[in-house]
């Protein structure tokens, strides 16, 4: 099976599942990245001083870039800089990832800071049975998931058993 949405498609998936914050705006895809900008202090949890800071500073640049699959683990980089202060902001983001990834059953995915960028890796195999809750149809199949691809499109391909 391959499953196949136009970046625009999966933001509203994401959205709607709460996966994604209002914060983050200006999304665009190119073949393996997405560009975005994440307005810092309107995001949840963001402590008061990094709210203030952010706020004055404006948006920040974020750039998601696919790494491919190695194995069975599937690796995007995320990338957050800010036009006029240079800082590093790995930090901040592998938290912020963090905390969005506790909605997910444990081990689907972690998120590590590597050489200034926030580095997550998804398990193929625990996401199989996600995408098998997903469709009513595939409800109680084996689903393995072979790939996923982010960019301009998401395109996942999988088989069922």
């Amino acid at each position: 099976m391959e499953l196949t949405l136009g970046l625009d498609e999966a933001l509203t998936l994401a959205r709607a599942a709460d996966a994604i914050p209002t914060a983050v705006t200006d999304v665009r895809g190119e073949p393996r990245l997405v560009r975005a900008q994440v307005k810092v202090h309107e995001l949840p949890g963001v402590p008061g001083a990094v709210r203030m800071a952010t706020k004055l500073a404006g948006p920040v640049d974020v750039r998601v870039e696919d790494r491919g699959t190695t194995g069975r683990a599937w690796r995007v980089a995320v990338v957050a800089s800010h036009p006029v202060l240079r800082m590093d902001l790995s930090g901040f983001v592998t938290e912020a990832v963090r905390g969005q990834l506790t909605q997910l059953p444990p081990g689907v995915a972690t998120a590590s800071t590597q050489d200034g960028a926030t580095i997550v890796e998804v398990d193929l195999d625990r996401l199989g049975p996600l995408v098998g809750e997903t469709f009513p149809g595939a409800r109680g199949l084996l689903v393995r998931v072979e790939d996923v691809e982010l960019g301009d499109r998401l395109r996942l391909t999988a088989t069922i058993g």
